[in-house]
């Protein structure tokens, strides 16, 4: 699989990406050393493979990879942010629509969506995490802050909360470790499987 390696020389002063390739629909890998602070782009980003990047990602579009999306810093897109694969950021991941992992999602910082947050496996975010729609990992849901959700929240795994739990349905999880349900009604599956 091909991969674009992407540089200072790539972007503007405005910190735009203004390269000759079309990254709004790329068949490979996408490779971006551009050294610390923001990459832009002023669409979508969107690779089959991989996306990597040094620095922060923003887009005025989506975020879409076949493969994993990691960055050093923030990745913030206008649109919705999905991965075949893991998100991983050192800094916030702030989506304008939904985020889609396949794999986990491991934020530094805050996780925010202003729709549903699905991961296929656990989410971790340092700080708060908050969205309109419903919240879904088939593994554990950490944060550092509080959790809110529009609707229900979904975890294959435990919920480890430093704060309250705010959701518009169920909380549903194998064990509630760390943390207090503030609003909608928490339904432990570990109990429920030892009832039985």
């Amino acid at each position: 699989m091909e991969t674009l390696k992407l540089t200072i020389k790539d972007f503007g002063a405005d910190r735009y990406y203004n390269g000759p390739v079309d990254v709004t629909d790329f068949h490979g890998n996408i490779e971006i050393d551009a050294g610390a602070g923001w990459c832009r782009f002023r669409s979508s980003l969107k690779a089959t493979g991989y996306i990597e990047s040094n620095g922060a990602l923003y887009a005025d579009g989506d975020i879409k990879s076949g493969g994993d999306i990691d960055s050093g810093d923030y990745i913030n897109s206008v649109g919705y942010i999905v991965s075949g694969g893991d998100i991983v950021s050192g800094g916030d991941i702030v989506s304008g629509g939904y985020i889609y992992s396949g794999g986990y999602i491991y934020s530094l910082g805050c996780i925010d969506s202003h729709d549903f947050i699905n991961s296929g496996g656990y989410i971790h975010s340092g700080s708060y995490i908050k969205l309109i729609g419903p919240l879904r990992a088939a593994g554990d849901i950490e944060s550092g802050g509080y959790i809110h959700s529009g609707d229900y929240i979904e975890s294959g795994g435990d919920i480890n909360s430093r704060s309250d739990i705010n959701s518009g349905g169920l909380v549903t999880c194998k064990n509630l470790l760390n943390g207090k349900v503030a609003s909608g009604k928490l339904v432990e599956t570990r109990v429920l499987d030892q009832a039985c």
